[in-house]
C-alpha cells in the first residue's frame, strides 16, 4: 500500500520496525494499553457528556438554577426597600382598627342605654 503523505509513510515504517524488533509479548502489552486508553477515553467522554447535560440542560441545568437564584435575589433586594413602608401602613391600619373598635363599643353602649331608658319611660307612662 503506497501512502501519498510522507508522515504516514514514516509512521508505517516505524510500525514495521517495532513489529520486527519487539517480541509478541511486548506488542500485546502495547496493544492492551492502547485498548485500555481507548476504554478510558470512552469513560471520560461519557462523564463529560453527563456533566455537560447537567450543566446546560434548559429545564433544570445548573446554569438555569443559578439564573433563577440570581433573579430571586434581585427581586428580594427590590422588595426589601418596600418593607418599611409596608410596616408603617400595617401600624397605621392597626391604630385605625383600635380606634374604630373603641368607637363601636361607645356606640353600642349608648344604643343599649337608650333602649333601656325607652323601656323604663314606656313603663312609667302607663
Amino acid at each position: 500500500m503506497a501512502a501519498s503523505d510522507p508522515r504516514i509513510e514514516e509512521i508505517l515504517s516505524a510500525l514495521e520496525v517495532i513489529k520486527k524488533k519487539l517480541p509478541n509479548g511486548e506488542l500485546e502489552v502495547i496493544k492492551n494499553s492502547i485498548q485500555s486508553l481507548s476504554r478510558d477515553q470512552k469513560t471520560i467522554k461519557e462523564d463529560l457528556e453527563y456533566f455537560k447535560k447537567r450543566l446546560f440542560n434548559p429545564d433544570d441545568g445548573v446554569i438555569v438554577r443559578i439564573n433563577k437564584n440570581t433573579d430571586s435575589i434581585q427581586r428580594t433586594e427590590e422588595t426589601i426597600d418596600e418593607i418599611p413602608d409596608l410596616k408603617n401602613k400595617v401600624d397605621n391600619l392597626e391604630k385605625w382598627k383600635d380606634g374604630v373598635s373603641k368607637a363601636l363599643w361607645i356606640v353600642y353602649t349608648s344604643l343599649v342605654g337608650i333602649i333601656i331608658s325607652l323601656i323604663f319611660a314606656a313603663m312609667n307612662v302607663k
